[in-house]
């Protein structure tokens, strides 16, 4: 094969929950990432376009085919690692480096995670390969160039600014070009760093003068329009009228990287959430629609856009805990029987448990495990009150109401916006944050959230 596949050694976490195969071809190929699907005899049956591109081979060269009969090296390694995933449950995750026939090493991570049939039954195994070159040599490089900065300044490619102890240049290294777009005469023209970056000279004036130093992140507009993202190195010094040291890094490849990483992660993570609503037809949806009007409260809250964005995502999978709960009690025509009901109650701590190893930039897996709370301390599943749940957790339950009371459910059909109003304002201070409350009166006052299907009392 042209391909060799060695692994560095395999984690494994608990199983959390069981999951139910993927079904439709659509959803397999939809992932962003390169992932294929073996069955219970670790047999290839699927591989989808990305692992074809990935790998360079039609899909018709992988499938019917083991680890071994390609020439992997280390198979007899996946295999245990296969049948004990099968075995056990849960997940897999292992490093990787796989050489591509004149191609470049490729570094990353490949996650296995065991798919079972409608009873339960182990069905197969999906493996997502995760590509982290680009992110590794990005890692790499930074940590030669901040080694480098420690050795001696003068052999930092990065570029070097000093200051006074009136934030005004003193010294600029002829490479500022390749950052800033401007050389080293005009950048200290200049004079200040505000007039530089756009930054307020108190930026480095409220730091501490410990000879620690410390990270800015920021971005300069360069003359021909362009924009570049840095991360500043700044350290107290003193030479002659020189107060501080300034290193300049331009990392707007990294940042960008890191942007599409997380693109690619929200995608595969809404993937799975798409196999929830397949198994519910009844809030197929849901979730998105709880997501805008969750952000049109946020806003109207004044949440920053990095809240609103970790807002939007919590909201998308809120409900990704019901893969564990049984078809027939999702799609029941009638009302839940008591124990059926807490059934249903254990999606939002399995949520929490398929979610909290995932290093997302905001507390994603405890907004879905608090969506249930009630400012009260009567909800689940921790029975925690109002101080002690995150405010996007009690936007994110506001949200819910509204949208699950509008919809249709297979024991009722939807209630109208009139009802759903009536109940949040009965909700309101008790079960449900009062200002939340009130942030969605307000917008569904002004008609600034509507959802397609919405019906009022009468006309329902």
């Amino acid at each position: 094969m042209d391909a060799e596949l060695s692994d560095v050694g395999p984690s494994f976490y608990p199983p959390a929950v069981t999951m139910t195969p993927l079904g439709h071809s659509t959803v397999f190929e939809m992932l962003p990432l390169p992932a294929f699907i073996k069955d219970i005899n670790l047999v290839i049956t699927h591989a989808n376009r990305a692992l074809c591109r990935f790998l360079g081979r039609p899909a018709s060269d992988l499938i019917g085919k083991t680890s071994a009969q390609l020439d992997i090296v280390d198979a007899v390694l996946h295999q245990d690692i296969d049948r004990r995933v099968l075995t056990e449950g849960g997940t897999a995750t292992s490093p990787f480096e796989l050489r591509l026939k004149g191609r470049k090493t490729v570094r990353g991570e490949i996650f296995k995670m065991r798919l079972d049939d409608a009873y339960a039954r182990p069905a197969g195994l999906l493996v997502l390969i995760i590509d982290r070159t680009e992110q590794r040599a990005t890692e790499q490089h930074l940590a030669e160039a901040e080694a480098l900065q420690r050795v001696v300044v003068e052999s930092i490619s990065d570029s070097v600014l000093l200051l006074d102890a009136a934030c005004r240049f003193t010294f600029a290294t002829p490479n500022v070009r390749a950052i800033f777009g401007i050389d080293s005469e005009e950048v200290l023209s200049r004079r200040t760093l505000r007039e530089l970056i756009g930054r307020d000279t108190c930026l480095l004036r409220s730091l501490p003068r410990d000879r620690e130093t410390r990270n800015i992140e920021t971005s300069v507009l360069r003359p021909d329009g362009s924009r570049r993202d840095l991360l500043i190195n700044a350290k107290p010094i003193r030479i002659g009228s020189s107060r501080w040291l300034l290193s300049c890094h331009d990392v707007t490849e990294q940042v960008q990287a890191l942007r599409r990483l997380k693109v690619s992660m929200v995608k595969t993570v809404q993937a799975l959430c798409a196999t929830v609503e397949r198994r519910d037809p009844y809030v197929i949806g849901h979730q998105n629609r709880v997501a805008d009007i969750a952000l049109a409260i946020g806003r109207r809250l004044r949440l920053d856009e990095s809240r609103l964005e970790g807002l939007r995502l919590a909201a998308i999978v809120h409900d990704i805990g019901k893969i564990n709960v049984p078809s027939d009690i999702l799609n029941k025509p009638g009302r839940l029987s008591e124990p059926e009901f807490e059934i249903v109650k254990t999606h939002a701590e399995v949520g929490y448990e398929i979610l909290k190893d995932i290093d997302f930039p905001w507390p994603v897996a405890r907004m879905v495990r608090e969506h249930h709370e009630a400012i009260d301390g009567s909800g689940y599943p921790q029975g925690l009150t109002g101080d002690r749940l995150l405010l996007e957790s009690r936007i994110l339950s506001v949200a819910d109401v509204l949208e699950a009371v509008t919809s249709h459910r297979p024991y009722r059909p939807g209630l109208g916006l009139e009802k759903a109003i009536e109940i949040l304002r009965a909700l309101r201070g008790r079960k449900l944050d009062a200002e939340v409350v009130d942030a969605c009166l307000e917008l569904i006052e002004r008609q600034e959230i509507t959802v397609p299907g919405w019906s009022t009392a009468e006309s329902a």
